[in-house]
């Protein structure tokens, strides 16, 4: 599910795990999605920013902010990984640096697993 106007994006998508995750395997997991984060990074020729572990939708969570260029406009994406059992929820918002950051806020704010 996804919504923009023009270079804003905001949007959630979900993808299956190969096994359950569970709380106690978070140390385990918090380095693979640093190095998802970076991997992103790298594919837009940017740089993980801002980055850190918090909650959203009461599930243990990792938020991340990528800088990068696109036709000649600054850009940044805040990237959150939310797990539960099977799935992974990746939460995305695009916005121009230095630029309005209410939806992204939003987002990660009112995100809720059903």
């Amino acid at each position: 599910m996804s919504a923009s106007r023009g270079l804003a994006v905001v949007s959630v998508e979900r993808f299956p795990l190969l096994r359950a995750y569970r709380p106690q395997l978070w140390a385990k997991v918090r380095p693979e999605l640093d190095a998802a984060a970076a991997a992103i990074a790298k594919q837009q020729s940017g740089t993980v920013g801002n980055s850190g572990t918090g909650t959203i939708a009461g599930e243990r969570a990792r938020r991340y902010d990528v800088a990068y260029e696109h036709d000649g406009k600054q850009l940044v994406e805040r990237i959150a990984f939310v797990l539960r059992g099977k799935t992974e929820y990746l939460l995305l918002c695009r916005y121009e640096r230095g630029g309005e950051t209410r939806a992204c806020d939003r987002l990660l704010a009112t995100f809720r697993l059903t």
